[in-house]
């Protein structure tokens, strides 16, 4: 099971179908033998048979057969001996080696058109189903549906009213039937270890699963435990939820209604010294073996089974393997026939376990020996099988009300499967003997006191089993209907109750263990005819029983991490620090929960002075409230204030604001609270506001009375002056020192604010009864009514009743208290400004609030606040009374703005962020719909997302990706939709089950189409009807009707959830199985309707569901139709999503790609890479189109020797071909398609390495692309790319005549028409060769021809075309001047959004900083320095060249030294990659790297002077560096000024300005294009300007540097010589290294000496 659970959820699902599975088919063999399943216990099944006697005992001393039926008992118990052997043998021989899936997706996979389950190795074939005996039951289910003549019905005595506990005694045969997953791993006394199992290797989801059994014999004891029927008050418990839960439902059916009752609870179990025997022997077995008890065996001997034999084992038997070609002691006759067993086989299929069962020949021949023919006459009574529940109506108590109460509900008796959020109690007994009455009566108390818990705190009691570890209970908080907000705060109720129970009664060793988690329920097995379990599966619990085994859990209450997590506060707990579990890899935190808080409600009141630091937003709602109030103060009269909002939206904070905003001398407030799991305990809202008000009283703040009564007996007289003696007598019941403690108490309090006031920490208990004492007096009431308070303060029970009350009903009672309750109030608010605060209205008791409503009648100049939920999702119908008396006011809390928002985010971070961007506003608002709760948590969250960065004191996205999806997760929100979905209709369970598997928008006809035809909202039901059915059901508002945009069928019928959370929480409870259905009649339903007209918009729904399904063969068809249709519509990354499915299913389904086709998966893995090149995801892009290649039979060359083979031979075909030497022209259709193929893979493949700069892999598929081309003859766009590709190759590698050849060709082939990826290489040869505005001309009309009506639909060349562009218009400074540049740019990015290209955004944040440099806007390039810093680490290198080299002349011109430096270091050590590329992007990093590096020696930076005197030959090193690195780039013509600034840069650096000089002069008669790029013209002017021999030629320089860059609009001053009269040296560093160093700026951006 831990294999299983640490598969999450689907594991779960799949081990309990799984394990049902397999519980069905050993039920099915102990049924035939005769056998009764007493219990499942976790993996193991105890069975025992047992004479069918009538004869019973309630005293485990009585005889269990009539001593006058010797020789008949003696026959029986061989008969049931024989039985119990031979249904071992069976279930060993046909049920060990039985494999399982441990996912429910993989056991989905597995079955076969008839709906079984194939289980076996994967070389069997589909076609031989599994073998079983019972294929013959058929005959028997047929007569099972007779009415049978004699019907024995278990009758339970009616004349007890209410049973105590039921025994009664047998002799009887035990089999204990153990299962176990083998790891294929021996461990040290792993006792049941097979040397044959192995773990099933071929699937990872799969396992074997093994058997052991032990067999015993000897007496047991049958127990029934429990209540027959409860008392009144535990049904007035229960009742109290059935009432609430109708008041929701409305229409539900009688019978459901009294399942939903509390009736009682019954256990069966068996026990006595033959049950505990059992662990022990089972210890001795391994897998595929019986082990058996002296005592079984020695009765065994007796009978005629010479086929067994035995090993002797620690005292024990075990039934023992033969050897086929040895008798071994068998009889003669009996060693070699298997006849029997193949004449009881011969109508059946084959054996899966046949290869098991030939490895165990003497198992195989044990088996043989058994006569199972015929199968229909050895079945029992079938009368058992048609009992009904009117033939007893005592049966339904041996199930558990939760599923009596879902399987009254359906009509199939079976459940739909779910997965809950819940929390598992255990309760063990320890070691009980049930023999003896003692034992009896302690399980009988036991189980009494945990099914009076689980009434009272809506749990349910799953199982008690006794097993050899004792006596256990099993129960579980959170199965449907009995549901809530937080499952572990009721189960730690009980589990406290409980102990408290336990430890009164004294029970001698008992622990309680809590976990919580989520667990799969569901009624296991499915469909068997004999018996079924509603089950519960999940590591929980087995967490929960595994924590029992610790020392410290006896006589307390452990529980695990979450359910602390979960309980949060309300409890005082014990860290009994981490302990190691079995099957956990990491400990456990375990703790033990002592008691909830002394005083319940006590977390949820508000301090004497609350803080309101955290509460922003509400404005408006404000306002009213304190107008409201404002209004009440200058006249009292009933004012009542409602203020409702969803869960989480604020409300407490709201209140406690409110609060702050009232609070003065004349006003006092009381606060009182309600918790959900406190609901139903009688006056605990006035518990908590009487302690308040008393606290009040007691204080100074409230008068005395002048006519305070004196109690009859009591001579004690009371001053409200606490600085007063206080005289008391003997007979008085306050003591002279407590009286003066509290005094003393109360006169601290009287210095405090009057405001609601937490009770003191040092009152106790035993304070509370001389609180009220004190109190009574004070308000002039009598003594006597003390013992009324019993039923508010349950620690007051010892308080004996008075004259007065003890003859009182308890109507009275109630009476009595509400109107002294209203005294009181009375009394404090004639000398005081009264306001009461009651929180969480919604979970209050019946008697609190009546008295609250008389408290609003009576008490005119109280003013009464209430905060509760929406009135919509709960029932407070009281409030609709309460308003129509005196001054009403209703404020709804519906969730935060904008504006509030951003002052929610901004408290979370630092006082430096000062705005948020709306963008994340806006996220956030969709998200959490401003609920404030879930924004706080949000702003929590945002400081670690990596996504959000700050700028200028402005919190903003860093990227175009901010999506909070994975971030909020649910906030609990969906526990509180799946307690609200367990009280609904289960026609609209259905319903919506089914709505969870559409999209967001869907429409009834949708849910109609695939809904069950029983389902009673659509049984002779028109649109109308069903609309109106939906409104009635849906008292949560889960639904909204209406939509305006377009539909399937009609926009009457269409519906939307309110929240995205409602499906999500549905559809996780829904199990797989049933999801697979469902997706597939939604898929089927939506597939009939597809047609020409709809195709475009149903192919995605029908895609989608299959893809929800197990039809593989429909996925891959609708995902490739899908992908198609994608791609068509340039939907890049959809399309590649589509592919993607495809190759994960096809890679994981090794028969399903040998049936796709070699040819097939080619075209799938190249449109795929097609998918990712066209998203610049070129390393992915490139796998895939390899991976083409390789299925057509061309694979890409795998070692040097062979790549420079086959380029040779290429190459030299290549110089045939261009000779007019074809010598092997393709003319076959085939042949074409194929060239066609690897013609497309090589243009993909001829971009990549084109960009990434591998030169040699970019030559061989430019070369073996153009080859096939003129092989096939293509003469088309492809063969003119590949023209163009070679022109460019030869280009760059000085070939330029040849290069001349190829362009020229590519022109005249490409004729009038315009390809856009020939016209780019003629536009880059063009720029390379100086010719900057013939080249522009060409790319605007390659970017023409990469356009559709406006739609880029060639995105790489579309991005090769404007970055050539960007690059010329940013080194000539005129891009802020270019408006249609710009325009380029943005569509640029825009179509790098849509197609979620991420590497584009990258490229374009070069391009603004590289502007902001060029145009001196350096805080303009703040965000995208940012965006850089990020993403550089996972980019390739030649962009790591062009971001490095680029950061560092930004850090140098911001003075930031430090990070100057780190981005030289990486700048240099990424040179020597560049390999010899056309790629423009390198030319920003080497541009700017020269740049930085004369920036940095004309600033006189300490550090760098250091580094070029101390380390001069390193720095020679990295200068010739960046000087091969300008080599490599084929731009020379464009590169020419900083490549001479590069040859300078030694001279320059070490002051040898005449050499410098002498350089950049001799470059300046070199250049003859530089005109052309104005901004590198005027830089390198102010650079002759700055180290000229005479100042008028500096002089001279400068100015001409100057017009040129007042003509561009760039401020001069940064770039040219200050003073061009100084020598070169000191114009040059206006900051030598001798003097003191210049103010610089740090990294955070603060100047710094």
């Amino acid at each position: 099971m831990t294999l299983a659970t640490e598969k999450g959820e689907s594991g779960a699902e799949a081990i309990a179908l799984e394990v049902g599975a397999y519980m069905g088919e050993c039920i099915r063999i102990i049924e035939f033998y005769g056998g009764d399943v007493v219990k499942f216990l976790g993996d193991a099944v105890l069975v025992c048979f047992q004479p069918n006697t009538t004869g019973r005992s309630h005293s485990p001393d009585s005889s269990p057969l009539p001593p006058e039926d010797h020789e008949v008992s003696a026959r029986k118990k061989n008969m049931l001996m024989r039985r119990a052997v031979e249904c071992g043998l069976q279930l060993l021989a046909r049920l060990s080696h039985y494999q399982v899936y441990l996912t429910a997706e993989e056991r989905t996979k597995h079955r076969n058109a008839s709906g079984e389950i194939r289980r076996g190795s994967q070389d069997e074939s589909d076609s031989k189903p599994r073998y079983s005996i019972f294929d013959v039951r058929n005959e028997y289910e047929r007569q099972s549906q007779q009415s049978p003549s004699q019907q024995e019905h278990v009758s339970a005595s009616s004349s007890a009213d209410n049973i105590r506990s039921l025994s009664f005694s047998r002799w009887g045969v035990m089999n204990i039937l153990k299962r176990m997953f083998l790891h294929g791993q021996k461990k040290k006394q792993q006792r049941r270890l097979s040397v044959m199992s192995e773990v099933s290797t071929h699937d990872l989801n799969t396992i074997d699963l093994e058997l052991h059994i032990a067999l015993a014999c000897g007496d047991v004891t049958n127990i029934v435990i429990g209540e027959l029927d409860p008392d009144e008050n535990e049904k007035q418990w229960a009742n109290s939820y059935r009432n609430s839960l109708l008041v929701k439902q409305g229409a539900m059916t009688t019978r459901s209604n009294y399942y939903l009752q509390y009736h009682g609870r019954l256990e069966y179990a068996i026990g006595g010294p033959v049950v505990e025997s059992l662990d022990d022997a089972l210890a001795v077995a391994k897998a595929g073996e019986m082990s058996i008890t002296k005592e079984a065996y020695e009765r065994i001997r007796r009978l005629t089974m010479d086929y067994l034999s035995y090993d002797q084992r620690d005292g024990f038997y075990v039934v023992r393997d033969r050897d086929p070609d040895g008798n071994h002691g068998m009889h003669p006759s009996k060693s070699s026939s298997m006849q029997p067993f193949r004449q009881g086989a011969h109508h059946h299929q084959v054996n899966p376990n046949a290869n098991y069962l030939q490895d165990m020949p003497g198992l195989m021949r044990q088996a043989s020996q058994l006569n199972i023919e015929p199968l229909v006459p050895r079945i029992r009574n079938k009368s058992y099988m048609e009992l009904s529940a009117e033939a007893n109506p005592y049966y339904f108590k041996y199930v558990s009300r939760s599923a009596v109460y879902r399987l009254s509900r359906t009509p199939d008796g079976n459940f739909q499967a779910q997965f809950r959020d819940a929390t598992v109690m255990f309760v063990s007994l320890g070691k009980v003997d049930v023999v003896t009455d003692e034992g009896l009566q302690i399980v009988q108390d036991a189980m009494k006191a945990v099914t009076k818990s689980l009434v009272r705190y809506e749990g349910v009691l799953q199982q008690f089993a006794i097993d050899d570890k004792g006596a256990t209970l099993l129960c579980v908080f959170g199965l449907p209907p009995f549901s809530h907000e937080r499952e572990a705060v009721f189960a730690a109720k009980a589990a406290i109750d409980v102990r408290d129970q336990y430890r009164k009664l004294k029970f001698p060793e008992f622990a309680i263990s809590l976990a919580t988690g989520v667990v799969f329920n569901a009624v296991v097995p499915q469909g068997n005819p004999f018996r079924r379990d509603p089950g519960i599966a999940g590591d929980v619990i087995i967490l929960a029983v595994r924590m029992l085994k610790f020392p410290f859990s006896k006589k307390h209450v452990i529980c695990d991490e979450a359910t602390k997590q979960q309980i949060g506060g309300l409890c005082d707990f014990d860290d009994v620090g981490e302990n190691y579990v079995k099957g956990k890899i990491k400990p456990v935190q375990i703790y033990s929960i002592r008691k909830f808080g002394l005083w319940a409600g006590k977390g949820k009141r508000l301090p004497v002075h609350p803080t309101n630091d955290d509460f922003v937003g509400y404005t408006v709602q404000m306002e009213r409230a304190t107008t409201f109030f404002n209004d009440w103060c200058e006249m009292h009269n009933y004012h009542l204030m409602v203020i409702s909002g969803a869960s989480g939206s604020g409300k407490t904070y709201f209140c406690q604001n409110l609060q702050e905003s009232i609070t003065s001398d004349d006003v006092v407030v009381c606060w009182s609270s309600c918790t959900e799991v406190e609901k139903r305990t009688k006056y605990f809202l006035l518990r908590s506001m009487l302690t308040s008000l008393m606290e009040l009283i007691a204080s100074s703040a409230v008068p005395q009375t002048t006519d305070a009564p004196i109690s009859p007996g009591s001579k004690a007289s009371f001053t409200p002056d606490p600085e007063c003696i206080v005289e008391v007598n003997e007979k008085s019941e306050i003591s002279p020192d407590l009286s003066g403690n509290l005094l003393r108490r109360l006169h601290s309090y009287k210095k405090k604010s009057h405001n609601a006031l937490p009770i003191s920490q040092d009152v106790t208990e035993s304070d509370i009864k001389q609180n009220i004492l004190y109190c009574l007096h004070k308000c002039g009431e009598d003594d006597n009514y003390l013992p009324l308070f019993n039923v508010i303060f349950p620690s007051m029970s010892g308080v004996e009743e008075s004259a007065y009350t003890e003859r009182l009903d308890e109507r009275t009672r109630e009476r009595l208290l509400c109107n002294l309750i209203l005294r009181m109030v009375q009394f404090v608010s004639k000398t005081t400004n009264l306001v009461l605060f009651c929180d969480d209205l919604q979970w209050a008791d019946h008697g609190s609030i009546e008295c609250l409503k008389q408290m609003h009648q009576v008490c005119s100049k109280i003013m009464l606040i209430i905060a509760t939920r929406k009135p919509r999702d709960y029932q407070v119908p009281f409030i609709d009374d309460m308003r129509k008396t005196g001054s009403f006011e209703h404020i709804m809390l519906n969730g935060l703005n904008s504006d509030e928002i951003g002052d929610v985010v901004l408290k979370s971070f630092p006082k430096s962020v000062e705005k948020v961007s709306p963008a994340i506003i806006r996220v956030i608002q969709e998200r959490t719909h401003g609920n404030p709760l879930y924004v706080k948590n949000v702003a929590i969250l945002l400081k670690d997302f990596n996504h959000v960065t700050v700028l200028n004191g402005r919190l903003v996205p860093s990227s175009n990706r901010f999506d909070l999806e994975d971030l909020l997760g649910d906030f609990n929100f969906k526990r509180i939709i799946k307690m609200q979905y367990d009280r609904l209709d289960t026609s609209f369970q259905e319903f919506l089950v089914v709505a969870s598997c559409l999209d967001q928008y869907f429409s009834v006809y949708e849910v109609g189409a695939v809904i069950k035809s029983s389902n009673e909202m659509f049984i002779d039901h028109n649109l109308d009807q069903i609309r109106e059915e939906i409104r009635k059901h849906d008292i949560y508002k889960f639904l909204e009707p209406g939509y305006h945009g377009n539909s399937l069928e009609n926009t009457a019928d269409l519906y939307s959830f309110t929240h995205i959370a409602v499906p999500d929480s549905i559809y996780d409870m829904v199990s797989f199985e049933t999801r697979n259905d469902l997706h597939q009649k939604l898929a089927r339903y939506y597939e009939g309707k597809l047609d020409r007209g709809n195709y475009a918009q149903l192919l995605g729904k029908v895609t989608r569901h299959y893809l929800q399904t197990d039809r593989l063969g429909k996925q891959l068809y609708y995902l490739e139709a899908l992908a198609r249709l994608d791609m068509r519509s340039l939907l890049l990354p959809e399309a590649a999503r589509h592919l993607q499915q495809i190759v994960i299913i096809l890679e994981a389904n090794e028969d399903l790609a040998a049936q796709y086709g070699l040819i097939h998966r080619s075209d799938i893995y190249r449109k795929l890479g097609i998918c990712l090149t066209m998203r610049s995801e070129f390393r992915e892009g490139e796998k895939y189109l390899l991976k083409s290649l390789h299925c057509l039979g061309f694979p890409w060359p795998d070692s040097n020797f062979e790549f420079f083979r086959r380029f040779w031979m290429i190459q030299f075909s290549q110089w045939r071909h261009r000779h007019g030497l074809i010598i092997r022209k393709h003319h076959a259709m085939v042949k074409k398609a194929l060239g066609l193929r690897v013609i497309e893979v090589m243009m993909q493949l001829c971009h990549i390495y084109h960009l990434r700069g591998i030169g040699d892999l970019f030559v061989y598929a430019c070369s073996v692309g153009l080859n096939v081309c003129e092989r096939i003859q293509d003469t088309g766009y492809r063969y003119t790319y590949f023209l163009g590709r070679a022109a460019l190759l030869n280009w760059l590698n000085d070939h330029k005549t040849t290069g001349v050849y190829y362009m020229s060709r590519a022109l005249v082939q490409m004729g009038d028409s315009s390809d856009p990826g020939t016209l780019n290489t003629c536009a880059l040869l063009c720029f390379s060769s100086g010719q900057y505005k013939k080249a522009c001309k060409l790319l605007y009309q390659s970017l023409e021809a990469t356009q559709t009506l406006g739609v880029v639909t060639s995105c790489q060349e579309f991005y090769r075309g404007v970055r050539l562009i960007a690059t010329i218009r940013i080194f000539e400074g005129t891009l802020d001047t270019s408006p249609g540049d710009q325009a380029l740019l943005k569509q640029m990015a825009d179509t790098a959004h849509c197609n979620g290209d991420y590497q584009v955004e990258i490229w374009l944040a070069i391009y603004q900083v590289a502007n902001a440099l060029v145009m001196c806007r350096l805080r303009d390039a703040r965000p995208f320095v940012l965006l850089l810093e990020a993403q550089v680490m996972g980019v390739p290198d030649y962009l790591r060249v062009a971001i490095h080299g680029t950061l560092v002349y930004y850090y140098a011109r911001c003075k930031k030294r430090r990070r100057a430096f780190k981005h030289t270091a990486h700048f240099l050590s990424y040179l020597p990659t560049l390999t010899t590329t056309a790629n423009i992007l390198p030319v920003y990093g080497l541009i700017f790297g020269a740049m930085a590096f004369y920036h940095m020696a004309e600033v006189g930076d300490r550090e760098y002077y250091t580094a070029v005197n101390e380390r001069f030959d390193i720095f020679i090193e990295s200068v010739n560096s960046l000087n091969r690195a300008f080599q490599k780039v084929k731009f020379w013509e464009f590169m020419q000024p900083c490549l001479y600034l590069a040859r300078a840069l030694q001279y320059i650096s070490t002051d040898r300005t005449v050499e410098g000089y002498t350089v950049l002069y001799h470059g300046l008669n070199e250049m003859h294009f530089m005109h052309e790029i104005r901004f590198l013209k005027a830089f390198y002017c102010s650079v002759l300007g700055k180290y000229a021999f005479t100042a008028e030629e500096r002089t001279d320089w400068t100015n001409q540097a100057k017009e040129a860059f007042v003509q561009l609009g760039i401020p001069h001053a940064e770039y040219c010589n200050p003073d061009p009269s100084l020598p070169a040296r000191t114009a040059m560093m206006r900051s030598l290294p001798s003097t003191q160093p210049v103010a610089t700026e740090n990294d955070d951006g603060n100047a710094a000496p």
